[in-house]
């Protein structure tokens, strides 16, 4: 089996690098933070010291970091996976950062007899601890296919779409429906509260029909209990939005609903809650129409 590095265990990260040791594969980790490893220390993963002695132990290495920044880093900076990189090396970014930024990457890798791909996922923490997360894929697809079962320990649907950069095009896609989703369930919850209806009653009647979406199903419930702890921050979301924003910008592409939704996102970073889900946005909509959402007890 491929001996794999895995570097990034953040909410995602850990239950994904987990699913490969609990799958076999011998597993080297690192992370910023070195005591987010303890769990998997402890389950038989190795420490790798540092990005550059992880890749050298490595046969694939997989990133799952926060940003282009932190991609960057971890690649090229000091004791970084360039340093401690050999001919065969894989190396997968499965970040959610701009195509571009990726393309980047790749083609600087290459000086080191690299191969790249980006893979970036959809789900969350708990899609990822049950293997069960959709999985993107750019670059050169026999990389692709030898990587598979990797990603089949990690995901359900993978899509293999096409060259480097292809796969953080669709998450970028994926996300935006995902962001006016979440922003058009806030405001139809907002909304049903000011009209004098449960907000618990539209989550029940957007179950099913045309109106049914993943967002209202996921978002909806934490939004009337007030749980914004984060699946995926607003942070995160404003950057995908902003990202899709960029790219669309330069394709001519109008995306008017995007654009609303990232606003909307900057007035929570504004308020230092970035941190928070991006399910959040509800807040800013209640203060806008003076309201708050909660459910009622039926007597």
């Amino acid at each position: 089996m491929h001996r794999i590095g895995f570097i990034g265990l953040g909410l995602m990260g850990q239950h994904m690098a987990r699913r490969l040791l609990e799958a076999g594969y011998p597993l080297t980790v690192w992370n910023r933070t070195p005591e987010k490893a303890e769990s998997l220390l402890a389950k038989g993963a190795v420490w790798g010291g540092s990005p550059k002695q992880l890749a050298y132990d490595s046969d694939v290495v997989i990133m799952m970091v926060t940003d282009a920044a932190a991609s960057e880093e971890v690649c090229f900076g000091r004791d970084g996976i360039l340093e401690g990189a050999h001919p065969g090396l894989i190396l997968i970014d499965m970040s959610s950062i701009h195509p571009e930024e990726s393309r980047s990457i790749a083609e600087r890798v290459k000086s080191k007899g690299v191969v790249m791909l980006d893979a970036p996922v959809t789900g969350n923490p708990r899609v990822a601890s049950d293997g069960k997360l959709g999985i993107m894929v750019g670059g050169p697809k026999e990389t692709f296919e030898e990587c598979l079962p990797i990603f089949e320990k990690m995901g359900v649907k993978i899509i293999y779409v096409g060259e480097n950069g292809s796969g953080s095009t669709l998450k970028l896609i994926n996300n935006l429906i995902l962001g006016v989703a979440i922003m058009a369930s806030a405001e139809a919850l907002v909304f049903a509260t000011k009209a004098g209806i449960d907000p618990q009653k539209v989550i029940d009647i957007t179950s099913v029909g045309g109106a049914r979406t993943g967002a209202m199903e996921t978002r909806g419930p934490r939004m009337v209990r007030r749980e914004f702890s984060p699946h995926f921050s607003a942070n995160n979301m404003y950057k995908d939005l902003s990202n899709a924003l960029g790219l669309a910008d330069k394709l001519g592409v109008p995306l008017p609903a995007t654009s609303i939704s990232r606003e909307i996102l900057r007035a929570v970073l504004a308020r230092g809650q970035g941190e928070m889900d991006s399910c959040i946005v509800m807040t800013i909509l209640e203060e806008m129409a003076n309201t708050v959402v909660e459910t009622r007890t039926e007597t």
